[in-house]
Parts: structure tokens; C-alpha cells; sequence
């Protein structure tokens, strides 16, 4: 009777550990789920999430149609009743950004648009169409295509008609070329742009919104030590500090040459870093020799990759990027970044020699 009781303890009191020292090769739980399988399980989520939404508002529909064969008028959403944006934003749903989800508020019933503003009207019908939008692989980079897009009418034609965007927008010719949609024209206002960022959530705040292939935090963050002390500082000023300054700006290349920033070749920890070109370009204005400007290549490859620049911003043929130091002020050229992330246009020294007391 002992023996059964010590029997009894060791199977239903016993740890897994325990159990293993007496009987070999017992297992001591499944073990942790894979990259690829918590992949997987967050693409189901989203799939689930997806199919849930697509059911709310298929209820939505009969819900509607019954009234509308009762003679009912629709209840109004409890945002309409708000008298300022600040009451109707507590009413509507949050993303993850912690901006307004529309696309939530719709699937929710927390608003309800109106095709016109005759209340008889019948609404349009939506157009449920998915346009899929992929970056163009590199085969310098290996560019993935984690930023391919998604585009889908659904979600859009539950409240603008197609000529809210073609052809004006989007043209919809067969002869018209495709429309080549970069971030800094979506910035810039033009395609999604126009909407996005003004009356939709802003791009550069909620990129897995559209880009659905970035890696998820589960997928490519692991724990990670920083690779220079500047990584651990958490807010600019700090940052400041520890760079080395020329004329009164941060001076990014001192930086690298010094060790004080590292940076990466992507999101990836384990991403190879690009290759870095040794070219230099020289840039003589025919009216004004003394102004010669020697633009390094690899001072800037050390940061960006080739398509950064090529060839949205610069045409790779000879004489086919007129530049002047008015463009450059006005946001073209080298003013796409230098005087926003990089140093001012007022260092004139920094890429005129003659300027710089140099020769």
C-alpha cells in the first residue's frame, strides 16, 4: 500500500524535473514555438481579426436593410451627438499608434457616412477590389519586399466615391504610365497623400498599416546591446552632447570615423551591412570654377543605400542633374536632406573648399 501511495505522489505531485530523474527520457514540456510559427500564428490573428470585421459588417447590412423595411430610421452614433472633435475623439476607436482607427469606427458602427446629404439617397454600392503594390527588388541590396502594400477598395469606398481619386489622383488610362507612389510624394501631398496625413492617420506614424509585411517586434527584435554609448541615451539633447560638431552642427561623418554612432544595415540585428562606395564626384559650375564641389560617396553610403538616391532624387547620366544652389534651398537635390537631417545650407565650407579656406 506504501509503494502504491509513493507511486501515486510521484505521478500527480511531482515536478517535471522529478518525474524525469525516475523515469528516463521524460519530456519536460513542448519546447518554445518557433520564428516561423509565431509568424504564422500572427498572420491567423490577423486573418481572424479580418474575418470578424468582414462578419460585423455583414450584420451591419441586415441589421440596416430590416430597418429600412420596418420604415425605421437608423439609430445615430453617439460621436454624431459631440459638439467638438475632442468629444467625438474619446467616442472613436484607437489603433496601436494610438491614432483614430476609421476603418474600426466603421466595422463598430461608431460612425455611420453618408453618401449625400439627402437622407433618401441610396447608398453606393461598396467596391470590394484588393490592388496589390510591391517594391522593386535590388539586386546590388537584396531589397525585401517588406514593403510591398495592399491597397484595398473596401476599406475606402465605405465612405468616397471613385471620383474622390480617378482619374484626378489615380489615373485609370491604359495608356497612362503606372504611378510610381514613393513616401516622399505621399509626404509631399500627392497620392495617398492627399488624404493620408491630413483627414486619414499620418504615413510616417503608422507604417504597418499599409506596409503588412514589416516584421513583427515577436520576429526580428531580440534582446539586443547597444553598439556605442549613444544608443542608450533616450532623447536628442542627450544625443547632442556626444556628437562631434563642425561649425556649430553635428558632424555625422567625424561621427562615424569615431566610433560614436554604428549603423545598421536594417531592423534585422543579423542583416548584412551594405556595401560601402569609395567614389568621389566632382562638381565644377562652368560659370564659377571656384565653387568646386567634390561630393564623397562613401561618406554618404555609409548611411544610405544606392536607392535612396538613385534614381529618384539623381539621374545616373552625365548632365542630367542640373544643379543650383536655389533648387538645393528649395527642397531638391542635396536640400532633401541636407537642412533637415543633415547640416545646414548656410555651411557653406562644409562642400565648398574655396570657402572653407581650403583649395
Amino acid at each position: 500500500m506504501a509503494g502504491g501511495c509513493l507511486t501515486l505522489m510521484l505521478l500527480t505531485g511531482c515536478s517535471q524535473k522529478t518525474r524525469s530523474i525516475f523515469f528516463d527520457g521524460a519530456a519536460e514540456g513542448p519546447p518554445p514555438p518557433t520564428t516561423r510559427v509565431r509568424r504564422d500564428l500572427l498572420k491567423e490573428i490577423d486573418k481572424l481579426e479580418q474575418e470578424l470585421g468582414e462578419t460585423r459588417t455583414a450584420l451591419e447590412t441586415v441589421k440596416k436593410t430590416a430597418r429600412a423595411g420596418k420604415g425605421e430610421a437608423p439609430p445615430s452614433p453617439a460621436a454624431e451627438k459631440a459638439k467638438t472633435w475632442e468629444e467625438a475623439a474619446k467616442l472613436l476607436p484607437r489603433d496601436s499608434t494610438g491614432q483614430v482607427d476609421w476603418v474600426a469606427a466603421l466595422e463598430t458602427s461608431a460612425v455611420a457616412p453618408r453618401s449625400t446629404a439627402d437622407p433618401k439617397a441610396p447608398e453606393p454600392a461598396m467596391f470590394d477590389l484588393d490592388v496589390d503594390f510591391a517594391r522593386t527588388s535590388s539586386k546590388l541590396l537584396g531589397s525585401p519586399k517588406v514593403f510591398a502594400v495592399t491597397y484595398r477598395h473596401a476599406d475606402h469606398t465605405q465612405w468616397l466615391r471613385c471620383n474622390n481619386c480617378h482619374p484626378a489622383i489615380f489615373s485609370l488610362s491604359r495608356d497612362a504610365k503606372p504611378p510610381v507612389v514613393t513616401m516622399a510624394k505621399i509626404q509631399a501631398g500627392e497620392y495617398c497623400g492627399a488624404c493620408h496625413g491630413k483627414v486619414a492617420f499620418a504615413p510616417e506614424q503608422a507604417c504597418g498599416r499599409c506596409h503588412q509585411g514589416l516584421p513583427r517586434q515577436a520576429d526580428w527584435r531580440p534582446p539586443e546591446e547597444p553598439r556605442t554609448p549613444i544608443e542608450r541615451v533616450a532623447s536628442w539633447e542627450e544625443v547632442a552632447k556626444l556628437l562631434p560638431v563642425t561649425q556649430g552642427t553635428p558632424d555625422w561623418v567625424k561621427a562615424l570615423a569615431n566610433g560614436v554612432v554604428a549603423p545598421r544595415a536594417g531592423v534585422d540585428p543579423a542583416a548584412q551591412d551594405q556595401p560601402v562606395m569609395p567614389l568621389d564626384v566632382e562638381l565644377v559650375p562652368k560659370d564659377n570654377p571656384g565653387f568646386k564641389v567634390i561630393y564623397p560617396h562613401e561618406a554618404h553610403t555609409q548611411w544610405l543605400s544606392c536607392d535612396n538616391c538613385h534614381t529618384g532624387i539623381f539621374k545616373m547620366a552625365k548632365g542630367a542633374n542640373p544643379i543650383t544652389m536655389d533648387k538645393i534651398f528649395a527642397g531638391q537635390y542635396c536640400g532633401r536632406c541636407h537642412g533637415k537631417v543633415a547640416f545646414p545650407l548656410d555651411a557653406c565650407g562644409r562642400c565648398h573648399a574655396s570657402m572653407a579656406g581650403g583649395t
